[in-house]
């Protein structure tokens, strides 16, 4: 069971929009540990350490909250463990998330305490909440997919209340990254590796831009939280001991090392603590 909210149509017409609902399908259907395999690559016991690994960011889970962009529902599950936590909306828009991984995911994490998490189709422009009615948000990779950054903060900062906080957990390029380099990134053609793991054809074309994939450099994270009405009350970069990556973080950002893959093809995550401003 699920609840349906508004999704804007436009989402559903993209590649990103139809290789993830497909893929979804399919995983759906090899259990538990290949649904966290395949689409987040990040067992439940490292988002938690992941989690914790801020305390002002554990420490703003409790209460009434919502998870954006919840995927299959791994964040929201393990939120929902806290016994601080009363409830959690799990927001998606990708049908098959919902309808098919989620239920999987809930049982095996949740057990008996599933109803602390309520799944939601729709998506994180549209929350069909009151103004001021929850204590936290929470983003797990899926904020840079939002193709309008500031609305869907700002949609986030109305339904948050003043004392509420967001935790976004996201990838940030250095700011001396180039903006021809930005461009070359989302111009990316995925190779047959990756085509056969989201199950579509090896000879299909598509580019990480076509898949919703945005990079932001961390001026530009911040640039976005100022202008819709949030502060930065702490933050931190979470890193894979041993990347062999070129970033060097020229934020000064402190970084957290941390012993298993976080996923994505950057194994570091910056994480914002942020409060309505």
């Amino acid at each position: 069971m699920y609840q349906e909210w508004k999704r804007n149509p436009a989402l559903l017409e993209g590649q990103e929009y139809l290789v993830n609902n497909h893929m979804a399908l399919q995983i759906s259907k090899l259990g538990f540990e290949q649904i966290i395999d395949k689409y987040i690559a990040i067992t439940p016991e490292c988002i938690q350490h992941t989690l914790r690994a801020l305390p002002k960011a554990w420490n703003s889970f409790y209460g009434q909250g919502v998870d954006l962009g919840g995927g299959v529902g791994a964040v929201s599950s393990i939120i929902a463990l806290k016994p601080a936590v009363s409830l959690i909306y799990c927001i998606e828009v990708t049908e098959h998330c919902v309808s098919e991984c989620q239920p999987v995911v809930k049982k095996h994490i949740l057990g008996d305490r599933q109803a602390k998490m309520i799944s939601v189709l729709g998506d994180f422009d549209n929350l069909e909440l009151p103004a001021g009615s929850l204590d936290f948000a929470v983003s797990w990779d899926s904020m840079h997919h939002s193709v309008d950054l500031v609305k869907t903060l700002k949609e986030t900062r109305r339904v948050l209340k003043k004392t509420g906080k967001l935790v976004i957990i996201d990838r940030a390029h250095d700011n001396a990254t180039p903006d021809a380099e930005i461009e070359r990134m989302g111009n990316i053609i995925y190779d047959k590796k990756f085509m056969r793991d989201v199950f579509q054809p090896e000879g299909k074309k598509l580019t990480r831009l076509e898949n919703g994939e945005h990079d932001y450099r961390f001026y530009e994270w911040e640039d976005f939280f100022e202008r819709a009405g949030f502060e930065v009350i702490d933050k931190a970069l979470i890193k894979t001991i041993g990347t062999l990556d070129e970033c060097k973080n020229d934020a000064g950002v402190r970084e957290i090392p941390v012993d298993y893959s976080l996923g994505g093809f950057i194994q570091r995550k910056v994480v914002y603590i942020l409060a309505p401003s």
